[in-house]
């Protein structure tokens, strides 16, 4: 139980980490116009959030970004994906 826990916490790591090796466009781009410098934010999303900065990096290559309701449908379901990463343990521990 606690490998697949494990496996799931540094899948969309391991994910993100190749998708910026192999093709860093992908990951770098949908986070060019911002004020931040260009790879703070990428690296903030690979340690805090990386299933939603996947989905991020995805909508605005596929769907032209969070303006329209299929981009904004890939992040919240990353967002909801990331909370529930987060919280594995939470509820079978009240139990």
């Amino acid at each position: 139980m606690c490998f697949l826990a494990a496996l799931g916490l540094l899948a969309p790591r391991l994910i993100l980490v190749l998708m910026w090796l192999f093709n860093s466009s992908f990951v770098l781009q949908p986070f060019a116009g911002m004020a931040v410098p260009n790879p703070v934010i990428p690296v903030l999303g690979l340690i805090l959030l990386p299933t939603t900065t996947l989905g991020y990096c995805w909508a605005s290559s596929s769907f032209g970004g969070v303006s329209n309701f299929s981009g904004i449908l890939v992040v919240a379901i990353g967002v909801i994906i990331d909370l529930g990463l987060i919280g594995n343990g939470r509820g079978l521990a009240k139990r």
